[in-house]
């Protein structure tokens, strides 16, 4: 399968990519509140205008999801190209060096909130439609554009609500999102990894109760001081080990590709009774560490906490909301066993927020295109499938049965870290890997929707 494009086309479509995720980056799309209808209409009126019938639905007032279908033979069921509009908070917006809504082009960087987390992969999906579109080749697969909502609090009005009230509209065999095919480096070795999972989400409210009273004299079984003993051993003891069919794959194709001491110590990762003395005592890179410790334990975080009124009174009660991160194949219930046994009895816990893990096949055959697409850019490349520790837009579309599956062709300058990037203070993207990877992408959407 060609595209037949010249090195003239995929210049107008690298440029046209740089143009359309500088001016989407412009649209404020802070969540909450979202109000992500804005940008919703205007990828609508560029879809509507390369003869792409769009729809925007709206969940919520301001909350807008786009979607376009690019028809294929139906000979194979569809592909759908899923990313999210909103962002996270820019502030304090004094820390950028550039303004984090405008988009700007700087110093071989496009600047910006959203410019990694997701708005170039929105713009990703949306050359990919409208190349094959210009293209006129024909598909066997419907190639589906989703540019939904709310992704970064929960789904809620993007995701979840199209898959519980428009299921025929995102319906797929497979999907393609974020977090995956970005470059890293290790060992002076290039790894891409392509997301195969996800963590599921279980936030928890735990509650103390003790006897109120006044400020002025002691209270040792107070609410508080109970419920601060439960954070600090939240926070020093550790939650089981569990090792699931991704991480176990992610880890052993890491090692045996890296070798050497650093190959023989991942391995070892793979070892219930040695992985948390690696991870605490012997990886030099702790932001490593904490990435496999996240890949190899359910983790929690406490995040907020709420108890008395006023500085003279002891409360009667006091709670902290725990962030609670479930790998596939654990359940609300393991993790509320794992934490009951950590802090203890005389405490109330309850669960606040529930969405379950999502797993494919690490071995799925799509795996192989993604491979061949990047080594041709990059002969060196090493591609592994991965899970995260956060959740996407993928653990909804799961519920249908999608496979959904992390692959944003991105390649990093040397020393330029995606995890440090991703949510920080001058988010921004190389124009240079941008490109890159926008190739390796249409090309293969192109192969998934036409020979797959």
């Amino acid at each position: 399968m060609s595209l037949n494009f010249s090195e003239a086309d995929w210049e107008n479509i690298f440029q046209e990519g740089v143009n359309n995720l500088c001016e989407l980056i412009r649209f404020k799309t802070v969540n909450p509140p979202g109000n992500e209808k804005p940008a919703a209409e205007w990828l609508a009126e560029i879809l509507s205008k390369n003869g792409i019938e769009p729809k925007v639905i709206e969940s919520a007032p301001g909350r807008a999801n786009v979607l376009a279908r690019l028809k294929g033979s139906g000979e194979k069921a569809p592909i759908l190209l899923d990313g999210h509009l909103d962002v996270v908070s820019a502030e304090p917006e004094s820390e950028w060096t550039h303004p984090p809504f405008s988009g700007k082009i700087a110093d071989g960087y496009i600047w910006g909130r959203g410019a990694l987390d997701m708005k170039q992969i929105v713009i990703q999906n949306l050359c990919a439609v409208l190349a094959l579109k210009r293209s006129g080749i024909k598909l066997k697969r419907d190639l589906i554009f989703a540019g939904v909502a709310d992704e970064e609090a929960g789904c809620k009005y993007g995701a979840e609500f199209l898959v519980e009230n428009h299921p025929d509209l995102v319906r797929a065999e497979y999907g393609i999102g974020e977090i995956g095919g970005f470059c890293m480096e290790m060992s002076g070795k290039r790894i891409y990894p392509v997301e195969v999972a996800e963590k599921g989400v279980c936030w928890i409210r735990i509650k103390s109760k003790g006897e109120p009273g006044h400020g002025s004299i002691p209270s040792p079984e107070s609410s508080v001081i109970k419920l601060a003993d439960a954070i600090k051993k939240l926070g020093t003891q550790k939650l089981p080990y569990h090792l699931t069919p991704p991480v176990k794959e992610f880890i052993s194709r890491l090692a045996e590709s890296l070798g050497g001491v650093k190959g023989f110590m991942l391995k070892r990762l793979l070892n219930s009774w040695l992985a948390d003395f690696i991870i605490d005592r012997v990886l030099p890179d702790k932001r490593l560490a904490r990435s496999f410790w996240a890949m190899l334990h359910n983790t929690v975080n406490p995040t907020v906490v709420s108890a008395g009124e006023k500085t003279n009174v002891v409360p009667a009660e006091a709670s902290v909301e725990v962030d609670g991160r479930l790998l596939p194949g654990q359940t609300p219930e393991n993790l509320l066993a794992e934490v009951k046994e950590i802090i203890g009895e005389g405490y109330e816990l309850a669960f606040i927020k529930r969405m379950p893990a999502a797993s494919q096949d690490p071995n799925d055959p799509i795996l192989k295109i993604f491979e061949k697409h990047i080594k041709q850019y990059d002969p060196e490349a090493i591609v592994v499938p991965n899970l995260i520790p956060g959740f996407t837009d993928g653990s909804h579309y799961s519920r249908l049965g999608i496979k959904y599956f992390g692959f944003s062709p991105l390649k990093l300058k040397p020393g330029e870290s995606f995890q440090q990037l991703f949510h920080g203070f001058n988010e921004r993207i190389s124009i240079d890997g941008y490109k890159f990877g926008l190739r390796i992408f249409i090309e293969t959407i192109a192969e998934l929707v036409t020979e797959f």
